[in-house]
């Protein structure tokens, strides 16, 4: 034994036990071997604690969320399949223990909002730096880099389980828009558009072009609006750009401008686009 736990009686299941239920008491999964060591009132560097952790997770009542930083999960008997309690149960302790601002966005954000065509397999979260995914049991953290996180308009979810920071329509309209080739392209954005077309404001609009502050984003949200039947969506939208210098952009962010023959173009928002797109965009209503 190492000589940190000279003096310390052996950590048993009873003890570790009950700090898992101390922790969750408090509607938390997520700790640090450093306060499992506190909590059993051990060295932070002592072999007791590592053992005890390690016992834990072999007997699938714990499993480790991150290395660097460690960072344990309590697994909940029910979610023992998985691996892993749900992802937005401990999402956003673990993005303020690391420091950083975020939000769930994207598809996860349009599955939140009622618009959930697309089954994806990881939850999608946007922060201010690049950083690996965060993989633990089956689940999964998919992390989408963009600057300005802390700008961006979000909802705060208060659950019986845990709360966490959701971008609004408005906004995940927009990232959805900037992040086509990881969503599925111009067809999905269209159709979560029309989900949402009813329920976007004329305020969250404004929250959400303000905040990103991207002619070329709101140019092709305009075009979309326009396309889908939200005139007023589209009137706000054109009201922002007023007086803006708007060279022409491509609505497909994988095509770049005057690339194709068969483009066609919008005069009003300064958009091109291929027949193809407009079809399918008409196709979603």
């Amino acid at each position: 034994m190492a000589s940190a736990d000279v003096g310390y009686a052996p950590m048993n299941s009873a003890s570790s036990d009950a700090v898992l239920r101390h922790i969750q008491g408090q509607a938390r999964y997520l700790f640090t071997a450093a306060e499992f060591a506190k909590l059993t009132g051990r060295p932070s560097e002592s072999a007791a604690v590592s053992v005890g952790l390690s016992r834990l997770a072999k007997q699938g009542k714990i499993a480790l969320a991150m290395k660097r930083p460690a960072k344990w999960l309590i697994v909940p008997p029910e979610h023992e399949h998985y691996g892993a309690p749900p992802v937005l149960w401990w999402l956003d302790v673990c993005m303020k223990q690391l420091g950083h601002s975020y939000y769930v966005g994207l598809l996860s954000a349009a599955r939140h909002w009622g618009s959930g065509h697309y089954a994806i397999q990881a939850v999608q979260v946007l922060v201010e730096q690049p950083r690996a995914p965060i993989r633990v049991g089956k689940l999964m953290v998919d992390f989408t880099a963009k600057g300005g996180v802390e700008r961006t308009p979000v909802v705060r979810v208060a659950t019986a389980a845990a709360a966490y920071f959701v971008s609004t329509r408005e906004a995940t309209l927009l990232d959805l828009l900037r992040h086509q080739s990881i969503v599925g392209g111009v067809e999905a954005v269209a159709r979560i558009a029309q989900d949402f077309s009813r329920k976007l404001t004329p305020l969250g609009i404004d929250a959400a072009l303000n905040s990103l502050n991207q002619v070329s984003a709101a140019q092709r949200l305009g075009f979309l609006l326009e396309r889908i039947g939200d005139k007023a969506g589209a009137a706000r939208v054109e009201a922002w750009l007023s007086g803006k210098r708007r060279p022409f952009v491509a609505l497909s962010q994988e095509k770049a401008v005057g690339t194709s023959q068969l483009s066609l173009r919008d005069s009003r928002w300064n958009v091109e686009f291929l027949p193809s797109d407009e079809t399918t965009i008409l196709e979603t209503k």
